[in-house]
Order: C-alpha cells, then sequence, then structure tokens
C-alpha cells in the first residue's frame, strides 16, 4: 500500500482556467474575423448578382428586338398571334427592369417607359385603321380596274345622227345660257360614267346648246349610222387613284412616326440600361478593389496569425499532453492504492474473522465455565473472583464483537435481519438489563415509555438493542451523579411503517461544542470526559451506531452541555405487522423445553479439548449421553456405525472440517440417518460463513462463546426441525 496520494496541484486548476479564457478570446477574435470574412462573402454575392444582372440585360435586349419585329408585323398582316408575342416580351422586359430597379431604382425612369408604351401603343393602332382603310381603298380600286377592263374589251354598239349643213346663215351669235346643276358625288359620278342612256341624253342636250346659233337659212341633211362607244371611266380611276395616293402617303407619314418613335422608345432603354450597367460595372469595380484589399490583409494577417496559433497550439497541445501524463500518473497512482486498500481491508476483515475466531474460541471455554462455576456451591471471595471472571471475559467479547462490527461496516458486508418483535418488550429487557449496572455506579435509572405493549414491528431488533446499549451504556458511564433516563415513543410513517424514537437523556459531564461533531467519528474519544470515566472503550460505539440507524433510513443526533448532562436520540422506521406474528417468535423460545433433552443422543465432533470438556459438562447435565470425535473422519465412522438424535459439530478441524462432513451425512444412502439436525459449532461470525454452513446442509448454527441456555434451545429447536440460526454479531 502506498503511503499517500499527490494531491492535484491548485496551479494546475488556474491552468486550466487560463485556458479556457484565451479560447474565450480566441473565440471572439475569430467571430471579429468571422464578421470580416461575411463582408467579403457579401461582395462575392453581389458580384455574382452583376453577372446575373447583365445576362438579364442581354436578354432584355434580345426581348425588344423581338418585340419590336413583331409590332411591325402585327402592323402589316394584322395577325393577333404576332400581337400576342409582343404582348408577352414587353412584360417580360418589364419584369426584367422591375427586378434591375431593386438594386438601382434611378437606372430606369418607369414613368417615361410607361409613357412612350401608351404612345407606342396608340400609334399603331391609328396606323393599323388606316391600313384597313388602304387596304379597303386598293381593293376597291383593284375591282374598278377590271370592270374598266372588261368594258374596254366589249364595246357598246350606239346609234348616232350626223347632220351636215350645207349652207349657214347667221345674224348674230347668240349663247345659250346654260343651266347650273348640282355638283355630284363620287358614287352619283361613278353611276352617271356607266349609265349609257343617260350618257347619250347629256350628249345631245350638250351639242344643242353648244351650236344652237340664230339661223337665218340652212339646208340641213341628216344622216343616221351606228358608232362604237367606250364610257368614260378614266377620270373616275385617276381621282381614286389620287385619293389613294394621297392615302398612302398618309399611312407612309404614320409609319414613319410610329418607327420613330419605336427608335426613340428602344433608344431610350438601351441608354437606361447602358447607365444601369455602367453603374453595374463601377460598382462592381469598386467591390472587386474592396475586396482584393480585404483580400490581401485578411490573408496577410491570418499568415501572420497562423504561425502565433501554430505556436499556440502546439504549447497548448504540449501543456495538455503533460497535464494528461500527470493526470494518468495520479490515476495510477489512485487505482493503485485503492486495489491496495482493497486488498487491505479484505486482509484487515480476514485477520479480525480470525482474530474473532482465535479469541471467541478461549472466550467460550472462559465464560461456559464461569457460568458452570456460578451455579456450584462458592463463597463470597470465589463469587467475587468469578464475577470478575466473568465481566472481563464479556468485556472482552464486546471489543471483539465492536472491532468486527466495524470491520462490517468498512467492507460493505454488513446486513440486517427482518423479524417480528414487540418494541416495548425489546425497551424493557434493555432497561432491565443495565439498571444493575446504573444501580453498582450508585445513580438512577428511569423510563418512559409512550408507546403500546401490543404494538408488533418488523426489523432487525438484534441492532436496535446493540444502538440503545450503546447509547446507555455511554451514559452510564460518564454520569457520576444524578440519573439516566431512557425514552421512548412511536409515531406514523408512511404508509404500513411506524417512527420508533428513542431518547437517551443523562445528567454527566457533557461534551463541548467543538467536540459535539466529533463524538460519532471512527475511534473518536472525549479527552475530558475519558479522564472523568470510569473505563475506557475503543471509541466505535457511537460510530457503529450512527451506521447502524442510516443503513436503516433513521437519523440520530446529540445534544450537550459541558457540566449538565448530554441527550442523544434517534428515530426509525419499522414495518407494521401483525401482533400474531409477535406472539409465534415468542412461542419459540420459551426454555420449557430444554426437559425435553433427556434421553438424547449426540454426537459431538471437536477437536479442542475445553470446548469438548464444557460440552459433555452441559449435556450430562441434562441427561444427554454423546460421542465425542476429534476431527470430521472420525465422527463420520461413529455417524456410519450409530444413530444420532442431533450432531453437533465444529467447522474448522483437522483431516475433514465441519462443512466436508456434513455433506458426507447428507448424501448417505439410509434418508433416516442423512436427515438427522446438524448443528455448526463455530466463532466464525460472518454472514456469507454461515449461509456457506447452511448451504452445506447444516440446519443452524451455535455462536462461540455461547451460554448454557443458549445451546439447550438451539438443540431444542433443531430437534424441531426449526432453521433457527442464532443471532448475527
Amino acid at each position: 500500500m502506498i503511503s499517500t496520494v499527490r494531491k492535484i496541484p491548485i496551479l494546475r486548476y488556474a491552468l486550466i482556467v487560463s485556458l479556457i479564457v484565451v479560447l474565450f478570446i480566441s473565440s471572439f477574435y475569430l467571430y471579429l474575423y468571422y464578421r470580416r470574412a461575411e463582408s467579403v462573402r457579401y461582395n462575392i454575392h453581389q458580384m455574382i448578382l452583376a453577372r446575373e444582372s447583365a445576362a438579364m440585360i442581354d436578354n432584355c435586349l434580345i426581348s425588344l428586338y423581338s418585340a419590336d419585329n413583331n409590332s411591325r408585323l402585327y402592323a402589316l398582316t394584322s395577325d393577333n398571334k404576332y400581337f400576342n408575342r409582343f404582348s408577352a416580351e414587353i412584360k417580360f422586359v418589364n419584369q426584367v427592369i422591375a427586378q434591375l430597379n431593386v438594386n438601382d431604382r434611378s437606372a430606369i425612369p418607369a414613368r417615361n417607359f410607361k409613357h412612350l408604351m401608351m404612345e407606342k401603343t396608340a400609334k399603331t393602332e391609328n396606323y393599323t385603321r388606316l391600313r384597313f382603310l388602304s387596304d379597303s381603298l386598293m381593293r376597291s380600286a383593284g375591282r374598278m380596274n377590271v370592270i374598266i377592263e372588261h368594258a374596254a374589251a366589249m364595246p357598246m354598239k350606239v346609234p348616232v345622227v350626223s347632220k351636215y349643213i350645207s349652207e349657214v346663215k347667221i345674224d348674230t351669235i347668240k349663247t345659250v345660257p346654260k343651266e347650273n346643276l348640282p355638283k355630284k358625288k363620287f358614287f352619283a359620278r361613278v353611276f352617271e360614267a356607266f349609265s349609257a342612256k343617260k350618257s347619250d341624253a347629256s350628249f345631245r342636250e350638250a351639242l344643242e346648246e353648244k351650236k344652237s346659233p340664230t339661223v337665218v337659212e340652212k339646208k340641213i341633211a341628216t344622216k343616221v349610222v351606228r358608232t362604237t362607244i367606250i364610257p368614260n371611266g378614266t377620270v373616275v380611276s385617276r381621282k381614286h387613284f389620287d385619293q389613294i395616293y394621297r392615302t398612302d402617303g398618309q399611312l407612309r407619314a404614320s409609319e414613319q412616326e410610329i418607327i420613330r418613335i419605336n427608335a426613340g422608345l428602344i433608344e431610350q432603354i438601351i441608354t437606361s440600361l447602358k447607365k444601369y450597367k455602367l453603374a453595374e460595372q463601377h460598382y462592381i469595380t469598386n467591390g472587386k478593389n474592396d475586396l482584393n484589399d480585404s483580400l490581401q490583409d485578411i490573408v496577410f494577417k491570418f499568415k501572420r496569425l497562423s504561425w502565433v496559433i501554430f505556436l499556440f497550439l502546439t504549447s497548448l497541445v504540449i501543456i495538455i499532453l503533460y497535464n494528461i501524463w500527470k493526470i494518468f500518473r495520479n490515476e495510477e497512482d489512485i487505482i493503485s492504492y485503492s486495489l491496495n486498500a482493497e486488498e487491505y481491508a479484505r486482509s484487515k476483515s480476514a485477520f479480525l474473522a480470525s482474530m474473532s475466531h482465535e479469541i471467541r474460541t478461549p472466550l467460550n471455554s472462559v465464560i461456559g465455565f464461569s457460568e458452570q462455576l456460578s451455579q456450584s456451591r462458592l463463597d463470597d471471595v470465589q463469587k467475587e473472583q468469578l464475577g470478575a471472571i466473568s465481566s472481563s471475559s464479556k468485556l472482552l467479547l464486546e471489543v471483539v464483537n465492536e472491532i468486527l462490527d466495524f470491520s462490517k461496516f468498512e467492507t460493505g458486508k454488513m446486513s440486517f435481519e427482518h423479524a417480528p418483535f414487540h418494541p416495548h418488550a425489546t425497551l424493557e429487557e434493555v432497561f432491565m438489563g443495565l439498571s444493575i449496572q446504573a444501580d453498582h455506579k450508585g445513580i438512577g435509572m428511569e423510563k418512559e415509555f409512550d408507546l403500546r405493549q401490543d404494538v408488533c414491528l418488523k426489523g432487525d431488533v438484534f441492532r436496535l438493542k446493540q444502538v440503545i446499549i450503546n447509547l446507555v451504556s455511554n451514559a452510564i458511564k460518564f454520569t457520576t451523579i444524578g440519573k439516566v433516563v431512557l425514552k421512548a415513543f412511536v409515531t406514523e410513517g408512511e404508509k404500513g411503517f411506524r417512527i420508533l424514537h428513542v431518547v437517551v437523556q443523562d445528567t454527566g459531564v457533557g461534551i463541548s461544542r467543538e467536540n459535539l461533531p466529533l463524538i460519532f467519528g471512527e475511534f473518536a474519544q472525549v479527552v475530558s470526559a475519558q479522564e472523568k470515566a470510569s473505563q475506557k472503550g475503543t471509541g466505535l460505539g457511537l460510530a457503529i451506531s450512527k451506521k447502524i440507524v442510516e443503513m436503516q433510513g433513521g437519523k440520530i443526533m446529540a445534544a450537550s452541555e459541558p457540566g449538565k448532562g448530554s441527550v442523544f436520540e434517534f428515530h426509525l422506521p419499522f414495518q407494521v405487522v401483525e401482533a400474531t406474528d409477535c406472539l409465534v417468535k415468542e412461542a419459540t423460545d420459551d426454555p420449557v423445553r430444554h426437559a425435553s433433552l433427556n434421553g438424547k443422543y449426540v454426537l459431538v465432533a471437536e477437536d479442542n479439548k475445553l470446548n469438548i470438556l464444557l460440552l459433555t459438562t452441559i449435556l450430562r447435565k441434562w441427561g444427554v449421553a454423546c460421542d465425542i470425535a476429534e476431527n470430521g473422519r472420525e465422527a463420520f465412522l461413529l455417524f456410519e456405525a450409530n444413530r444420532y438424535d442431533i450432531i453437533l459439530t465444529d467447522i474448522e478441524m483437522p483431516e475433514m472440517g465441519g462443512v466436508e462432513f456434513s455433506g458426507l451425512v447428507r448424501g448417505y444412502p439410509e434418508s433416516s440417518k442423512a436427515s438427522v439436525p446438524i448443528l455448526a459449532l463455530t466463532a466464525n461470525v460472518l454472514k456469507e460463513d454461515r449461509d456457506k454452513y447452511l448451504h452445506g446442509g447444516i440446519n443452524g448454527v451455535v455462536l462461540k462463546p455461547f451460554s448454557e441456555q443458549n445451546l439447550l434451545d438451539r438443540i431444542a429447536d433443531a430437534l424441531e426441525n426449526s432453521l433457527l440460526m442464532d443471532e448475527p454479531v
């Protein structure tokens, strides 16, 4: 076992705190650089958007050219599919411009663009109407030309009267007044041109009006002939073509105006887009310059920082590895210490168990023979000497039990029994036993029990007695004048449980305030109190009592004042059971059964001469016959040769131990002999040892040292096929 484990220095913890601070500062510094990197990322994002905007501008220009072509085609053909294409492409241009204006609202004036679009739409509609009219006139003119050409191909035969004047004498020339006829419209004139009858009449009237001089003498010869005439449609056709020409001129003027407006619109859009593109290129140029400067600065600083971080991380890794190595070494020491401590605890436990066995074995003879001597006739001096022997042996047994109990608590091997008992009867038993000790010291002993006698609880009554005896014994030991009061009462606990409250109050020397927290420590003793005590103890009584109470879910406390006394109090929860359970338990402890042992045949296997003498003395006293064997082999030979009522065997014997001997007995072919009760006589008090004995076929255990009554009770129980075991120590 190593002597000590080095404690980790406080500087190592300070180093850890410093590393945490450094990591925090480094994180903040990296956060600042992250912000700068975020700014760089934003600029790069804007550059990407600029590239996307340039592509959108190109698409916009292409759509504008396509829209212009569709507009011209619609104006020339009046086909709605070209108008739909034109509208779709104009909407696309509007969407692109709106998306571009998100970044720069001042790039393209939306109002001017809208006004130009409205003007273009109006001019296009006017142009379309004029185109429809022009087409209508052209079709009408075409039909008229066809009619005229047809009429020219088929001339009309009409009669014509030719007059020949041979002699004419004129006095004067008079102009016949011409009648003012109203001017006819275009279609009336056309109709009149195509009317042959009306044309002939008009022709004759015109001739008469023009040639009607004052005739003095004349000679007329008339000749009627038929001639071919062609309708006078050339003038009308010329008028129509003039009108078409003028309309076509207006159409060309309108078309030129539309083209001019369209060109202006495209020019303005392209100019605005160029302006936006120049602004965007300027922004991109500035962003690239800023980005380049930032990147250069960041790269330089990161290069410089990388070396610092590299050195820092290298140092940090070295420090961490060193600390890990130190922690590993310390952990190795701790593990080694723990293993050694466990081995030490096991060795100590084995040593204490061996010591207990070695001490209990001679104590068994001392206590047993003292009991036998006390039943004989002795004078006063002999009785006094016998009392000293008995008291010393019991005190030695108490010391051994306390040390052994502490070893059980230390190794975690302590267990608690759960059996029904009457708390009132238990308190009365402890009070009566310790009252004698108080009387011998000359102090008073009082009781105040506030609980019914029929209350039955379930728990470890032996450990309860042990705690009460420890507290009352200490009170008696440190009280010279006055009295010791034992109080007890029961309160309701959780469902199915009751809380037993026990208070021990004395008028002894008391304990100072600074020593009060130390009294429940292991091997703790108050020096001032020990000086006034009649005898010193091991210093384990209160420590064991505290562990017993706390391991069962209870609580123990103390209050004291020097010169006035002390008050010890503990609370323990116990399960409530029926009163009949306690009655059954009490019936099994009836000592009247001892007389029934007369005439029984017992086999005793024991290697210690003194224990053999004590056993034979007690058994023969009650009329019990017995055979003696000094080891298990001899005992088995006697078992084969005889039929016994019960077997008492020691555990540790030469050649063959008690457990092996019991196994041979249980494996005997004759079942009536193989089922004989077997009791182990041993000083081994550990629970795992007792469990091993029971598993090997032993019915019960009689712990050394044992009293006469205890031995007879266990024999009677075994003969009644009871598997009761001795109370644990």
